[in-house]
This record gives structure tokens, C-alpha cells and sequence, in this order.
């Protein structure tokens, strides 16, 4: 059925931070992508059927301020800490979408204590040669539609085309419509230009995640290789791998309900 999503606001050391809720029950904390909160909102309201949902907005994304003090993964990881303090979530359920997924893995090797349970969907976070993930700046939105999702007829991935070619034509865009991807992609080039996408030390710290985990890959995501996945699994202890069909990259726009039930699954 779903439930719909409230919206406060929290104060932390570096700013107000927008945060999104909804629910009751066992608490899960959700990570958005760099392509910003909306990817997740489907999946966050079915999960909200039964579960308590709280979805903090990073630094430089949507209402959240704060982007100035943030410098890189760590700073982020830090903030994410203090946001949850203040939330008074000891040990929640955490689960993270792409760059939301490398957050989640980056917190839990660091403070594994914090972390209840582990879903990481699409994950970013590893650096593979021979199975580089593909430029997310700069590229025409019609190509990164491509690998976002598996169905092109999918609403934003339509958006995404159509605004490539209104580009293209010369036709003005009202800032107010590329406000947020432009302010989602400078906020993520903070925390992941360079190194990209990667932190060089998280593949071998993967050992020290205590929490279960439960990595899920989009079928048909292109933007990130099947290789990171499955690296991910295989370096977290007893972590399971499964792969989504007539998914990509944005699997929790995609996929919501099937999403919701893996997580409740993984919370056993």
C-alpha cells in the first residue's frame, strides 16, 4: 500500500539537515544515491508499511546545508554519525543505494557497532581495474538514463532523455529544473571526484563488517560492474549477493516492493 513520507528538520553540527520519515516498527536507515532522495521514495513508502523509515537528505543534496564543511567519504561518514546521535538510532538497520551504499559499507567497518543489519544496492565504494565504473560527470542524460534504469519507458528515464534533447536544441531549461541535479552532482563530486567513486582501502577492511548483510545488484545495471558486487559479498562475512531482473542502476525505483521484502527478509 504504502505510506507516505514526512519531512523534518534537524540540527546538527554543520547545518539543518532535511530528514525524511514515515512509518512504525524497527527502525531502518536509508542512504540515498547521488541522483538525490527521489530514487528511493517508492521503496521507502512500502517499507514504511511496517517498518520505521528514516531517510537523512546528505549535506549539498536537496534542503540539507552543511556541503561547505564536507571534504571527502570521511567527513561524510562523520556527519552521518552525528546525524544519527541525534536521532538517538543506536544500531539501526542500514541500507544505501550507490553512493548511499558506500556510506553504509564506509560506517559499518568503521563503527560495525552502529550497524544492526546491511543491505548494499548497487554499491559503489571499490575500485576493480578491468571493471571500472563508468563516468557519472559530464555524460548526456540520455546516456546515463541508459545504464540508470532497464526500462527506458520509465518515467524519469524519460525526463532524462527529453531534457538532453530540449540541450541540444537550444531550447532553455528553467534553472529551477536542473537546480537539483546540478546541486546533486556537485555535492557528490565533493565526496567522490577524486579518488572516484572509491575509497583504496574498503576492499580490504570489508572483513571487519559484523552485521548481516544482504548485497543486491540490478540485473541490468550498466553503469556499475557485476564485479563490485560480487566483491563486496565475498569480502563481508557471510554476505548473500542477489541479483534483480528488469533492473538497473536505480533498482528501488524500478523494483520497490521487490526491494522492501529483501531488506525485511535480511532483518530476519
Amino acid at each position: 500500500m504504502g505510506v507516505s513520507l514526512g519531512e523534518e528538520r534537524l540540527s546538527t553540527e554543520i547545518g539543518s539537515v532535511q530528514v525524511l520519515r514515515a512509518g512504525t516498527g524497527d527502525p531502518v536507515v536509508y542512504l540515498h544515491s547521488a541522483m538525490g532522495d527521489g530514487a528511493g521514495m517508492l521503496f521507502l513508502e512500502d517499507l514504511a508499511d511496517d517498518k520505521t523509515v528514516v531517510a537523512p537528505v546528505f549535506p549539498g543534496f536537496g534542503e540539507s546545508e552543511g556541503i561547505e564543511s564536507i571534504e571527502d567519504m570521511e567527513d561524510a561518514v562523520f556527519h552521518l554519525l552525528d546525524v544519527l546521535d541525534r536521532l538517538e538510532l543506536s544500531s539501526p538497520a542500514v541500507v544505501g543505494l550507490s553512493l548511499g551504499g558506500w556510506m553504509a559499507a564506509e560506517l559499518a567497518v568503521r563503527y560495525p557497532d552502529r550497524v544492526s543489519s546491511l543491505v548494499l544496492v548497487n554499491p559503489v565504494g571499490l575500485y576493480l581495474p578491468g571493471a571500472e565504473i563508468k563516468e557519472l560527470f559530464g555524460r548526456p542524460l540520455r546516456e546515463l538514463a541508459e545504464d540508470m534504469f532497464a526500462d527506458q519507458s520509465h518515467p524519469m528515464a524519460q525526463m532524462m532523455s527529453q531534457l538532453d534533447v530540449m540541450a541540444a536544441s537550444d531550447v532553455e531549461i528553467p534553472f529551477e529544473v536542473l537546480r537539483p541535479m546540478l546541486q546533486s552532482m556537485a555535492a557528490t563530486a565533493k565526496l567522490a571526484w577524486d579518488p572516484y567513486l572509491h575509497d583504496p582501502k574498503l576492499a580490504r577492511r570489508l572483513y571487519r563488517v559484523s552485521a548481516p548483510t544482504l548485497v543486491v545488484r540490478g540485473a541490468a545495471d550498466s553503469f556499475v560492474p557485476g564485479a563490485h558486487a560480487e566483491a563486496y559479498a565475498s569480502g563481508i562475512s557471510d554476505a548473500r549477493l542477489v541479483e534483480v531482473d528488469g533492473a538497473a542502476h536505480l533498482l528501488p525505483l524500478e523494483r520497490p516492493g521487490e526491494l522492501a521484502e529483501l531488506v525485511r527478509a535480511n532483518l530476519g
